[in-house]
């Protein structure tokens, strides 16, 4: 059961990676929230136990902080002068939805040889006809999320998907336009800078899952 402190730690950090491009130290966010450092360090071990962040292994320091990613990821989001690395196309169009701008996304198709930028305008992405694979389920998506956001590529067709996941040996899980994803990151994260941070619970997510229209077995939580 997360806290209000642990709550307002996850918002303070999401704040403050969002104005910096980079997470600042324990102690650093510990002067901002104007509590010891060993309160931001509990924060951010039962963040970590809820899966609402990533921590380094045997440490408190964030590895991942949906969407943002604080080591080199997949994608790399500019907006204006300003940039973040993101673990996936779906977390890289997350920060253009929390941030709320224009946004250029450089990624590669399936994560191979082929360079492609995604194109966010004035609230929508102009690649329409791109598809976004998740080979991962939801509900395996923490057993390890680096890996599951790894899984989760752009694609042209859903033949480059089929052969996509014979070539590595990956299942096949959902294909979704890119505009639909888009849809779904907006919801997901568009307050995740602006309004103070909550974690969803499984109901909330089933019901932003099923908006979206998210309802094969593939998106089940159980």
């Amino acid at each position: 059961m997360l806290t209000d402190f642990d709550l307002r730690v996850r918002g303070a950090l999401t704040r403050e990676i969002a104005a910096r491009g980079y997470a600042p130290s324990n102690a650093e966010l510990a002067a901002l929230l104007t509590c010891s450092a060993a309160d931001v360090e509990r924060g951010l071990r039962a963040l970590h136990n809820a899966h609402a962040l990533l921590l380094h292994p045997n440490t408190t320091r964030p590895w991942a902080v949906p969407p943002f990613a604080l080591s080199p990821g997949s994608c790399w989001v500019e907006i204006g002068e300003r940039g973040w690395w993101a673990n996936c196309l779906y977390c890289g169009l997350g920060i253009a939805a929390a941030v709320g701008a224009d946004a250029d996304i450089s990624t590669r198709l399936g994560g191979e040889r082929e360079p492609v930028v995604v194109h966010v305008r004035s609230g929508e992405v102009l690649e329409r006809a791109l598809l976004f694979h998740l080979s991962t389920p939801p509900r395996h998506w923490w057993d390890n999320v680096i890996h599951a956001c790894a899984s989760f590529q752009p694609f042209r067709t859903e033949r480059e998907v089929d052969d996509w996941c014979v070539r590595h040996a990956l299942p096949k899980g959902a294909v979704v336009p890119l505009p639909q994803m888009w849809a779904f990151a907006r919801e997901w994260y568009g307050d995740y800078v602006r309004a103070p941070w909550r974690k969803r619970s499984a109901d909330e997510i089933a019901g932003v899952f099923q908006r979206h229209g998210f309802t094969s077995p593939f998106w089940s939580l159980a």
